[in-house]
């Protein structure tokens, strides 16, 4: 069925759904990564992917791991922030 969707919602459909979902996927492994060796050059560079591809809500929260938000950044004071 993806294949009667038009081009441009076969691009948008990827871009919307896809690329999240494996932007939350990557930080899933990593974090399991983590978990049982600690910090490792494959669990930072799936968090490095992660957050080049994933989503950030407005306070710099991951908005993509289905609620578990985290601490933005050290150096990012939300209330020094202008809107």
């Amino acid at each position: 069925m993806f294949a009667f969707f038009s081009r441009r919602l076969r691009t948008w459909l990827l871009l919307t759904v896809a690329v999240p979902a494996l932007a939350v996927a990557a930080r899933a492994v990593a974090r399991r990564i983590e978990k049982r060796n600690g910090p490792t050059k494959v669990s930072r560079a799936l968090v490095g992917f992660s957050n080049l591809i994933g989503r950030r809500g407005a306070k710099g929260q991951d908005v993509s791991a289905g609620g578990q938000a985290e601490a933005a950044p050290k150096g990012i004071k939300s209330s020094h922030r202008r809107f």
